[in-house]
């Protein structure tokens, strides 16, 4: 997979920044207002598969617009935009003119070297081209005139993105906004029988999404929570997984990769256990391929009617009551599956109908856990504390070092950090890192990625070069 180019959008306050990122984007994901300073993190979304498009706070503000220790970060976090971004869009505002930050910022941005395209936003009317010669003076060669609130002139800012970096495709379809969710297992643990109870409440409107016997089918359905919101959710029905060794006939094998090809799919994965057989090293290893695939998991404990019975008929040594061992099954399952945190472990019994009807909600949640807002001060603040508590080995003679971080994915959740070497940092310490974030965060049940973004290397001619220049 190609690496992922970002590109920064900056400009002094109220320039239109955000709304022109929602326009890129097709869709609103920052906030938009006429009160300059809104926009104080930096907002990360993909505008295309390859391409990672960052909104910034207006840099330069004055202390009326906010207080100054929320400027200076402010001020930080754009700049450090700038340095990490692969080109920069400079958003003027052609009503008001140019301006003496506005010519700040042009300094700095020439002096960082990247490639610039200057958007001259607020050209609502023809009228408005006429001032717009003296941002032209600026210097820049790629100049667009725009209208972020109309659309005007966007395509033309779009054609000088995919010059530079391909086609803007939309991302991979996200199901109409629609939870995707699946229930996965091995064979024999109730999976085809949680799918039919989800299927088959009073409370669903379910229509069929084409598909077969075998192949990993998808229903539409719209689940009515006790709070009274509709959660719209796609369920793909999959065939039981099973360990590659096992996958003994061509139809087995293909099943199996459809279920698997399900997994990478979907949201929020319900991986069924049987309780009467206990984890096994499928089970593990089926909860690290769903993980990898960059789903979330609500571990899901089937056939607890058989253990009521059992229990009833010959109690086991050291427990009085079922809920006893109901609670020391629990423990167990959460020191084998680590990830799953501040989140739930659902006992249910499919055959008798008795906690299944909780798993959409809490599917409802995940996802919401999945989506949530990070702020960048607290992200970086928990990776810095983190290090700080168990600081990194030397690898290859260096240290893994973390500059900066930033949510740039939710699904998997992912944290982009800017670092010295992208190779310094091992697989134990990532593992650290992750179960670290995951606790900090409350995320339990989450696939949490890290994207380190080393440096680029410098030769020692490059190094000369540069000593002579100066």
């Amino acid at each position: 997979m190609s690496e992922l180019k970002s590109i920064a959008l900056v400009g002094r306050p109220n320039v239109g920044k955000s709304r022109l990122f929602n326009r890129l984007l097709g869709r609103r994901v920052s906030i938009v207002h006429d009160r300059p300073g809104v926009t104080r993190d930096i907002v990360a979304e993909k505008l295309s598969d390859g391409v990672l498009l960052m909104d910034t706070g207006g840099m330069f503000a004055s202390e009326g617009v906010s207080e100054s220790v929320i400027i200076d970060a402010t001020n930080r976090q754009a700049a450090f935009a700038v340095g990490a971004a692969d080109a920069v869009i400079f958003v003027v505002d052609s009503q008001e003119g140019l301006t003496p930050l506005d010519l700040d910022i042009a300094k700095l941005l020439r002096d960082s070297g990247k490639p610039v395209v200057l958007a001259i936003n607020k050209v609502d009317v023809p009228e408005h081209s006429e001032r717009n010669s003296e941002f032209y003076a600026l210097g820049f060669r790629d100049c667009v005139e725009v209208s972020a609130e109309h659309g005007a002139g966007v395509e033309d800012l779009a054609a000088l993105i995919e010059r530079d970096f391909g086609e803007i495709s939309p991302p991979a379809d996200e199901g109409d906004g629609r939870i995707k969710i699946c229930v996965a297992g091995r064979p024999n643990v109730g999976k085809s029988s949680i799918a039919n109870r989800l299927l088959g409440g009073d409370r669903l409107i379910v229509s069929q999404v084409a598909g077969t016997t075998r192949d990993a089918v998808k229903f539409d359905l719209d689940f009515a929570a006790k709070n009274g919101e509709t959660l719209k959710f796609r369920l793909y029905d999959t065939a039981g997984l099973k360990a590659r060794s096992k996958t003994n006939t061509s139809l087995d094998f293909l099943s199996s990769l459809r279920a698997r090809r399900a997994v990478e799919s979907c949201d929020v994965v319900f991986l069924v256990l049987d309780c009467m057989g206990g984890v096994t090293e499928l089970d593990k290893r089926l909860a690290g391929e769903i993980m990898e695939a960059g789903a979330s998991i609500i571990v899901v404990v089937n056939k607890w009617d058989l253990a009521e019975v059992a229990f009833a008929r010959q109690p086991l040594r050291g427990y009085d009551n079922i809920r006893e061992f109901g609670a020391a099954f629990d423990e167990s399952v959460r020191k084998i599956f680590n990830f799953i945190g501040d989140s739930r472990v659902y006992f249910v019994s499919a055959l008798e109908n008795r906690g299944v009807g909780r798993l959409l909600e809490a599917a409802g949640r995940m996802r919401a856990k999945m989506n949530a807002g990070v702020s960048t001060g607290r992200l970086n603040k928990t990776v810095r504390e983190l290090m700080e508590k168990n600081p990194p080995k030397y690898v290859s003679g260096k240290r893994f070092k973390v500059y900066y971080c930033v949510k740039t994915g939710s699904r998997p959740y992912t944290v982009r950090m800017y670092c010295n070497d992208a190779g310094a940092l091992s697989s134990p310490y990532e593992k650290y890192l992750v179960n670290g974030l995951r606790a900090a965060l409350k995320l339990g049940g989450v696939a949490i990625r890290l994207e380190p973004i080393g440096k680029p290397a410098v030769s020692a001619a490059e190094r000369t070069a540069g000593r002579t220049s100066e």
